[in-house]
């Protein structure tokens, strides 16, 4: 017991408890035993013909044994019944595993006595008190034993060896209490010596079971084959149907059944029919959970779990049942993609990405009819599928684009949804599958992005062209491996201009891609199609290849003029070319500065800012673009080894005559700040010379934009002084044109 104590000290949980339990149950065994020992000393024999009060006490605590022997730490033999072990399931559990061992152990005991003890005590007068007393011992280690047999069929224990040892414990004093039953009927003064040994080796083996650790967790589960379950479920009926076939000899051969078969078999009866019903209970319990299980299974099968809308399984599922019933239910088809959800991600979060999401799935879902589709296709694209009874369905879908674009919160403000809608008609010539109804509303929806976003475009057969979105993307993914030979996909680059000494000073790197029947992409464009092919990478390391071969071919190191390549932060840096950009620069014998890489949004800024921090220390140099735009991020200055920062395009017009007030300070303000952090500062879409000579009055260094051409190959932008604009005298702010670019708090730029 002292054992037991300490051991439970230093347990928790079912560790703890059955270790408890057990040594409450051992306490009345001891002082059975004390008294035991007394009486051999008191009257000289082993054997007594009455017990103490306080020693029968055994017999009534037998249920807070089983109790410590049911709660011995096991788990499901299947992992996914590990939820029977906790709460009203678990209760349940124990109960029937108790009713069991009753059954069990009633059964073994009423056969014994029919067949052995009913007859001996005929034969000889024996003491009845001394018989029911060794009985009830004997019954009551049995039922342990049973339970302990029990656990370790249908559960797994985490401590094997505890549970062996428990077990062969509860075993030898089973034994005991055996011989001394033996003993009684047999009417012996005393036992062997060799006894009273099985029974100290039982203690030692309850001793052991305490001092074993006992892991967290048992060993890894295995499925409950079917004869395990047969077993678990027939087990009482069997024990209690070879009983009951004895009684039914015992009938047949003598015309009656004694009293003590007939109240124990009725005994075993109840424990039975209680058992059912808990069964009964436990198989409804599983019944329900399997059909809520099922139907929780179906609806994620089919449903969005962000938005709660149909998923593209249950969209297709309910246009090919549409397409079957076409001939008497006309309907349409609804293609819906957010416009710049991108930005929203990489300016506000993803979180807000989300809620934007949620918000545009419940608009969506109230501007229908209770027949109609929604569904989330993925991304920010949606699909509606309208087929109850709409005469106009473009009617109906530009209520439900003007439905979508109402401002909404995000982040606290106000902020406008743009989408792109594209609607397709059900023709039965032209749609014979699904596949072709989606393609068409496809094609319309981005259609409907090229016109500008924000639209509604009805599909119609001159959309089905090679140029068509879906096919362009597709070029551009061939163009970008190499596999397209009619696509010339390279590199022009922009002028970036003093603006005091008018020379150019960098060079704005902006990739372009042309292809017969689909004509130029510039930059911007060709970027967005990257962004919606999720060619974004792949474009980027294009860009830095031809930029290097570029540079290096004209001979960067001894120019020293300097190239930006814009760099998208939304996402793991890491895996992007960017972490190979340093060794690309030494593989074409460049500087590190040779290259000046521009960050464009700043989502991943914390995420990025220890790998960026790798590469300055390597002499890789970085500019933020959009600074004092809605995409620009101040913390960026200080956490990112910012050099340069780009004025985003609504500050570089601040010297127009309707853009004068607030502009104006947030642009004085920001250069001044740059100032303070010796930040060179780049003024973005400059278109006149006026504009120009504002900004640089106001303390901007240098500047870029369609004042100074379009983009043309590298090697014809000139070098020297730039003629759109006259050069203007130097004062306290003006910049040396000789000083490279970034030469702040990153260090110089190429020499």
């Amino acid at each position: 017991m002292g054992a037991l104590a300490w051991t439970a000290r230093r347990a928790r949980g079912a560790d703890r408890r059955w270790r408890l339990l057990i040594e409450l149950a051992m306490v009345p065994s001891s002082v059975a035993l004390v008294w035991h020992v007394y009486w051999a000393f008191a009257h000289g024999s082993a054997l007594t013909t009455r017990m103490f009060g306080a020693a029968q006490a055994f017999l009534v605590i037998v249920v807070l044994a089983l109790a410590g022997v049911l709660s011995f730490p096991t788990d499901p033999l299947d992992a996914a019944d590990r939820r029977i072990g906790a709460g009203r399931a678990g209760r349940r559990w124990y109960a029937i595993t108790t009713l069991d061992c009753l059954v069990v152990v009633g059964s073994v005991v009423l056969l014994v006595w029919s067949v052995l003890l009913e007859p001996l005590i005929r034969a000889r007068h024996v003491d009845t008190a001394g018989l029911l007393s060794g009985v009830m011992s004997a019954t009551s280690f049995l039922i342990l034993v049973a339970g302990i047999l029990l656990l370790a069929t249908f559960r797994r224990p985490r401590s094997g060896l505890a549970l062996a040892l428990l077990g062969a414990g509860l075993s030898a004093m089973l034994g005991y209490t055996t011989i001394y039953l033996i003993a009684i009927v047999e009417k012996g003064r005393s036992t062997s010596p060799a006894v009273e040994v099985l029974a100290v080796a039982g203690w030692l083996s309850i001793l052991l079971a305490c001092l074993v650790p006992m892991p967290s967790s048992a060993a890894p589960s295995r499925r409950r084959d079917r004869r395990t379950l047969w077993v678990q479920a027939a087990l009482p009926y069997l024990a209690l149907g070879v009983v009951g076939g004895l009684s039914v000899g015992e009938l047949i051969a003598d015309g009656a059944v004694g009293p003590v078969e007939t109240y124990g078999l009725l005994a075993l009866l109840l424990v039975v029919l209680v058992r059912q019903m808990l069964m009964l209970g436990e198989n409804t319990r599983l019944l329900v959970s399997v059909q809520a299980s099922r139907q929780e299974l179906h609806h994620q099968a089919f449903h969005d779990p962000l938005t709660g809308l149909g998923n593209r399984a249950l969209f297709a599922d309910r246009l090919d049942h549409a397409l079957a019933s076409r001939a008497g239910r006309p309907f349409a088809l609804v293609f819906c993609d957010l416009d710049d959800f991108k930005r929203v991600n990489d300016t506000l979060g993803h979180g807000a990405g989300d809620e934007l999401l949620q918000i545009t799935a419940a608009r969506l879902r109230g501007a229908v009819r209770s027949g109609d589709t929604v569904a989330r296709l993925g991304g920010d694209e949606f699909a509606l599928l309208l087929e109850d009874g709409h005469d106009d369905p473009e009617t109906a879908c530009r209520r439900l684009a003007t439905t979508i674009r109402a401002p909404c919160q995000l982040a606290g403000r106000s902020r406008p949804i743009g989408a792109s809608l594209g609607l397709v008609l059900a023709d039965p010539a032209r749609h014979p599958v699904a596949d072709s109804l989606l393609r068409d509303a496809d094609l319309a929806m981005y259609a409907a992005k090229r016109q500008g976003k924000g639209g509604l475009v009805v599909y119609r057969p001159d959309l089905s062209t090679p140029e068509s979105a879906p096919q362009i993307r597709a070029h551009l993914d061939q163009a970008l491996r190499g596999d397209d030979p009619a696509s010339v996909l390279g590199v022009h680059y922009l002028p970036v201009v003093d603006l005091r000494s008018s020379r150019t000073v960098a060079l704005d790197a902006a990739p372009c891609w042309t292809r017969p029947r689909t004509g130029q992409f510039s930059s911007e464009p060709l970027y967005r199609l990257a962004d919606e092919a999720g060619l974004t990478l792949p474009l980027l390391d294009v860009v830095l290849r031809q930029t290097c071969r570029d540079l290096a071919a004209r001979g960067a190191r001894r120019i020293g003029v300097p190239a930006f390549v814009t760099i998208p932060m939304n996402r793991d840096l890491e895996e992007t070319p960017i972490a190979g950009v340093a060794d690309l620069l030494v593989d074409h014998d460049l500087p590190p500065q040779a290259i000046i890489l521009t960050l464009t949004g700043t989502c991943g800024l914390a995420a990025a800012a220890p790998f960026l921090r790798r590469l300055a220390a390597r002499g890789v140099r970085f500019a933020l673009d959009g600074v004092g735009g809605e995409a620009s991020s101040f913390a960026a200055w200080h956490a990112l080894p910012i050099e340069i920062i780009k004025l985003d395009r609504s500050l570089t017009r601040a010297g127009d005559a309707s853009a004068h007030g607030r502009t104006v300070l947030v642009r004085d303000a920001i250069l001044a700040a740059a100032a303070r952090l010796d930040l060179t500062v780049i003024a973005t879409n400059l278109d006149d010379s006026a504009q120009a000579r504002e900004l640089a009055a106001a303390g901007c260094h240098l500047g870029t934009g369609p004042l100074y051409g379009s983009p043309h190959p590298m090697n014809e932008v000139p070098t020297g002084a730039h003629p759109a604009h006259p050069a203007e005298p130097a004062d306290a702010r003006t910049r040396d044109p000789r000083q490279p670019v970034g030469t702040g708090r990153g260090g110089g730029g190429p020499t």
